[in-house]
């Protein structure tokens, strides 16, 4: 997974988010989190396009939804 995105715990969450930062002008595309980052598997990466991460972040921990980790490159995590 290449790019910024942000992991969440369910797809309820990431769709959730994604609709959230579209309506800030956001792009945003939700995907299933690769084993190499979500070793359970349930969890989903709300890819981020045009906006920095920390914009994402903030905008989503306004709306309450819980941030699971945040990368950028290839599977970076922090």
């Amino acid at each position: 997974m290449s790019g910024q995105y942000i992991i969440v715990s369910s797809i309820t969450y990431a769709y959730k988010g994604k609709e959230i930062l579209e309506r800030k002008g956001i792009r945003a595309s939700v995907e299933r989190a690769p084993t190499e980052i979500s070793e359970c598997g349930c969890h989903y990466a709300i890819r981020i396009g045009n906006a920095s991460l920390d914009r994402a972040i903030r905008i989503l921990d306004h709306a309450h939804i819980k941030i699971i980790s945040v990368g950028g490159g290839n599977y970076g995590i922090s």
